[in-house]
């Protein structure tokens, strides 16, 4: 329902979404016109290829086979946890909604060291078997993919579907238990039709994480076999320097995302819990040690790779202890040149520059579209979301490729701005989708109070509605800061070297066997990405930064 007031709202949101646009419609326009040259002689090529159907397929086997592990897996977990309450709960929700905000990048890492042939886990396994003992193939393979993809994504699923599953009342549970209904009948029959809301929110948000997924695929399939949309999107810049065919499989790409999005946007909206929330059970006996058995499970899973991180950046392949790597970036980040200190630099300037602006736009988009009741904003910033990081990153080198030969020079300073740009673009709707919820709580009898009292529009947002908004923005500013932080097929595609930022000197080290630095800046990404998260989590009592 439409409220009263919300002209202001739309006038104030008009800025972010014009910004939006702009930075969205430009490139891929470029895209277009590329794509289009020669009478579409690309596209048409494009279309015709039985490879790209092959590229297709695989995308979507990988993300569909993510997806429903994450979710699948997630399940009896997310019983447990919405029944239950016993010591370390919160903790290990918190480490969950924790592990969505690690940056790619290091999950890549961390598997390389933990999973790999000289490995941690093989060496561990080594040590207890004999030389004799044959490593476990993990790396290199679809399995890695899809392990990697379920490591990334299964914290996701648990959270959601835990938390949909907590706020569902269990009267309606009892009534058939004290009927004679079993637990697996009350499910299917009760709980499974008012989950199938969150369930179908996260399987779908699984799903095109894993369509677009680039570092993972990469690097972890290692193989031209495991090649997705996405990384062949990049081999075409950046092997064949092929911008004609490149840019019609992103057009292809961004076709097929289209529908995708359009096909699952009845499974988003699906499914509210209910208002009373239930009352969670203290787990005693058996159920306290299932408690345990499930906690140590989820932390076996999460914590090795990332640990393994930060060990691995204090010992050499050989297992000798040495600060070697740390007194390289020492030494650079003393004079404040070339290598670490500047990937470090960059990294932490581009994601405070992204996370500002996005919840700057992020918080005027979300208050029009909740005073408006508007499905246009939502859909208007959701198109982002259907052009991968690759094909941004495209669309934003056909325009730094045309600014550059106007001004007659390439400037560092203007490919950080780009840089920046094609960041606020893929981090912008999940901001939006972070502020909207609190948007749409705000009571309209609060706002409408506030007129009464003569006060302005602008005064009642500021001192009324914004502060109510305050956790929302925190943790939109964190989720924001982190997704940039971490951020690499656009980075790649759009610097070539000109910028560089930690997740992409970590992306080259791995690919030049450098693990011990790579584990270094690793360490620093890491620490950085934790200090964030912990920041947004934080009650301040004033939020006049935001």
């Amino acid at each position: 329902m439409k409220r009263k007031g919300s002209g202001y709202y739309i006038l104030k949101a008009v800025p972010a979404v014009l910004i939006l646009l702009l930075l969205f419609i430009v490139p891929v326009a470029l895209i277009f016109s590329y794509a289009f040259q020669d009478g579409g002689k690309a596209i048409l090529d494009v279309i015709g290829d039985d490879y790209t159907y092959h590229l297709l397929a695989f995308t979507l086997k990988q993300s569909l086979l993510s997806a429903v592990i994450s979710v699948a897996a997630a399940l009896p977990f997310a019983a447990f946890f919405s029944r239950y309450a016993f010591p370390g709960r919160k903790a290990i929700l918190t480490i969950s909604q924790l592990a969505f905000t690690i940056p790619t990048i290091l999950v890549v890492l961390g598997f390389v060291i933990w999973y790999g042939n000289n490995g941690y886990l093989n060496n561990a396994i080594r040590a207890l078997l004999g030389v004799s003992y044959t490593p476990l193939p993990v790396l290199y393979s679809f399995k890695a993919i899809i392990l990697a993809h379920v490591y990334l994504n299964f914290p996701i699923a648990f959270a959601l579907i835990t938390a949909s599953w907590s706020a569902l009342p269990d009267t309606e549970e009892n009534a058939a238990y004290s009927l004679g209904s079993s637990r697996a009948r009350t499910f299917f029959l009760i709980t499974l039709p008012k989950l199938k809301g969150s369930i179908a929110s996260a399987f779908i948000l699984i799903f095109l994480f894993c369509f677009s997924s680039f570092a993972i695929v990469m690097v972890l399939g290692g193989n031209p076999a495991y090649s997705t949309l996405e990384t062949e999107i990049y081999r075409r810049v950046h092997v064949d320097a092929d911008l004609a065919s490149a840019s019609a499989l992103a057009l292809f790409a961004f076709a097929v995302n289209a529908i995708l999005l359009a096909l699952t946007a009845p499974g988003r909206k699906a499914g509210r819990a209910g208002r009373k929330e239930r009352t969670l059970e203290k787990a005693k006996g058996g159920r306290l040690l299932e408690a345990v058995i499930l906690s140590l499970l989820i932390l076996a899973f999460l914590v090795p790779p990332i640990v393994s991180i930060a060990i691995r950046a204090f010992y050499t392949k050989d297992g000798i202890f040495s600060l070697k790597a740390w007194e390289g970036i020492a030494e650079k980040s003393f004079g404040l040149i070339g290598g670490a200190a500047d990937a470090i630099i960059t990294s932490l300037a581009i994601g405070i520059a992204v996370a500002a602006l996005s919840v700057w736009m992020g918080s005027s988009i979300a208050m029009a579209a909740a005073k408006r009741d508007s499905k246009v904003l939502p859909f208007i910033t959701s198109l982002p979301m259907a052009t991968g990081s690759a094909a941004l990153g495209l669309g934003f080198i056909f325009v730094s490729s045309f600014i550059f030969t106007a001004i007659g020079v390439r400037s560092y300073y203007i490919s950080l701005l780009f840089v920046i740009a094609a960041h606020l673009v893929i981090v912008l709707p999940f901001s939006v989708r972070t502020i909207t919820p609190g948007a749409r709580l705000i009571p309209g009898s609060l706002s409408a109070a506030a007129y009464t009292l003569g006060k302005s529009k602008g005064r009642t947002y500021r001192s009324v509605e914004k502060p109510l908004l305050s956790p929302y923005r925190r943790k939109a500013f964190a989720f924001s800061f982190a997704l940039s932080l971490g951020e690499v097929n656009a980075t790649l595609m759009l610097s070539s070297g000109n910028v560089e930022t930690i997740p992409v000197l970590i992306y080259r080290m791995i690919g030049s066997y450098d693990y011990q630095g790579a584990a270094a800046l690793g360490t620093i990404l890491l620490a950085t990405a934790l200090a964030v998260f912990a920041a947004g989590e934080v009650k301040w009592r004033k939020d006049a930064i935001l």
